[in-house]
């Protein structure tokens, strides 16, 4: 039975994307109060317009990681940093760079959670964990804390960058590398709503417990990106095939990946929580996905009119008082006249020449003076108003 934990306060690692960010949403729309660490602006601006406190913590350091644990009174932690591996298969990622990051990650979060005397942790793994993840399992089953490891399928949804690379990578008419192999998948927010089932739990007695976390249907990396590309609207990929040469090295972390099978069994984690995936297939899920980004964009469209609108106005504002015009022009005092000391001779008047002969109405060039008093007017005008401004 799960225990009450209203008004909780979770620290969520790697929340400014991906389920990390799902997991954000989730715990603010239950009411947890949320905090969670963002690597840059772009990802911060995401979590604070769901409601919730980022910070920017070195996670590889255990002090800044208890300073924020201290500073917003955590009771547990949402450790789901280990996402930036667990995405789509067909893009290329440095594996060893990034699992050795989450291994220190993992270590510095127990450490500070054993500081902090947490007694909830759930830590995201992947449903086949490497060397460097399974390094990072056992520590946190050392560290004596009560939670859950959760290892998942291949994470994709509108948040995700990995499927958003996949998504450019289709429309853009590249090939993505092929995997024929079986695969579960799971969709961001139907791992944030796992998460978040785990958290608000009872707690197991013997620390870390390890569950897996898929939707229904497993697919090849193959059908994934046709799934992908009908949702998108646009024909079936090709698919680039290993090439002769490529035999004759080692493969990479990436061709590994695709070339093995990667299923995964959730009944333990429906019977322990009660947890089923809201996107049972891949084509549910790529639905949403869309829609995120549909979104989004909508978001973006929205705030750039907002801009330009105020912007716009701002500079009507300004027209109409005077601001946004030009200066009037500035007329040098006439130097004073020495009296002559003979009266100068006037020289005679010329009398005007007579207008010449019209048939018609007088040429538009005739009216040059009267244009020339109404802009002298406005300037005058314009004049009296900037000096009654800075006089009052």
């Amino acid at each position: 039975m799960a225990e009450q934990t209203d008004r909780m306060s979770v620290l969520v690692t790697g929340g400014d994307s991906g389920a990390g960010l799902a997991a954000v949403k989730a715990l603010q729309a239950k009411g947890y109060r949320t905090t969670a660490t963002a690597s840059d602006a772009a990802g911060a601006l995401a979590i604070r317009q769901l409601g919730a406190l980022p910070v920017f913590p070195d996670l590889r350091r255990a002090s800044e990681i208890s300073s924020i644990l201290r500073v917003v009174e955590a009771d547990a932690i949402l450790h789901a940093s280990a996402q930036a591996i667990l995405g789509v298969p067909q893009m290329d990622v440095d594996y060893a760079d990034a699992g050795a990051r989450i291994l220190a990650e993992t270590q510095a979060v127990a450490q500070a959670a054993q500081e902090h005397g947490l007694k909830r942790l759930v830590a995201l793994s992947a449903g086949q964990p490497g060397e460097r993840l399974q390094t990072a399992e056992s520590a946190l089953q050392a560290s004596g804390l009560r939670g859950f490891i959760l290892r998942a399928g291949y994470v994709y949804g509108g948040n995700s960058c990995a499927t958003t690379a996949l998504a450019a990578m289709i429309k853009r008419s590249a090939t993505p590398p092929s995997g024929g192999k079986p695969a579960s998948w799971i969709h961001e927010d139907d791992l944030a709503a796992a998460m978040l089932r785990l958290l608000t739990s009872e707690m197991p007695d013997d620390g870390m417990a390890i569950l897996t976390a898929a939707d229904d249907s497993p697919r090849t990396p193959d059908n994934f990106a046709i799934a992908m590309a009908q949702a998108l609207g646009l024909g079936a990929p090709r698919f680039a095939k290993p090439g002769f040469f490529s035999r004759l090295r080692q493969p990479s972390a990436r061709e590994r990946l695709l070339a093995k099978e990667n299923l995964l069994d959730s009944r333990d984690l429906r019977e322990a929580v009660g947890w089923s995936p809201r996107h049972a297939t891949i084509e549910s899920g790529l639905e949403a996905t869309t829609l995120t980004w549909r979104l989004n964009d909508a978001v973006r469209a929205a705030d750039y009119y907002e801009i330009y609108a105020d912007e716009a106005a701002e500079a009507i504002a300004k027209r109409e008082s005077g601001a946004g015009l030009p200066p009037p022009p500035v007329v040098a005092a006439a130097a004073p006249v020495q009296e002559a000391v003979a009266a100068a001779q006037p020289e005679p008047v010329k009398a005007a020449a007579p207008p010449p002969p019209s048939d018609g109405p007088t040429p538009w060039n005739e009216d040059e003076a009267k244009r020339e008093e109404r802009r002298r007017k406005a300037l005058e005008r314009r004049a009296k108003r900037a000096a009654k401004r800075a006089g009052g």
